[in-house]
């Protein structure tokens, strides 16, 4: 087994562990988030519909920030078996190149 193979190996890895991870904590923003709103609509009914619309606005930032991760993640994961391109070289570097 080759060095690359493992970089690219551990680099999946990563990939997948930083997905999950991100998705993790979105979970856990919103479930906090839903449980406080629970708490205050059970303290206070009346102001349930107020509760709720302010509840709403952080949870889909909370979700478009996990997707973002995830995002972040697939794209981390599609580049890792990609190989560096070379440089192109100008007729001019070829010429002073040839003269030495």
């Amino acid at each position: 087994m080759s060095n690359e193979m493992l970089y690219l190996g551990l680099g999946y890895i990563g990939a997948g562990l930083g997905a999950g991870l991100s998705l993790i904590g979105a979970a856990l923003g919103i479930s906090k988030l839903a449980s406080a709103a629970l708490e205050g609509t059970a303290r206070q009914p009346e102001a349930a519909g107020d509760l709720r619309t302010s509840m709403i606005i952080p949870a889909a930032l909370i979700e478009g920030l996990g997707l973002f991760a995830i995002v972040v993640c697939l794209m981390v994961a599609l580049n890792f078996g990609l190989k560096p391109t070379p440089k192109s070289v100008s007729t001019e570097q070829l010429t002073t190149e040839g003269a030495h």
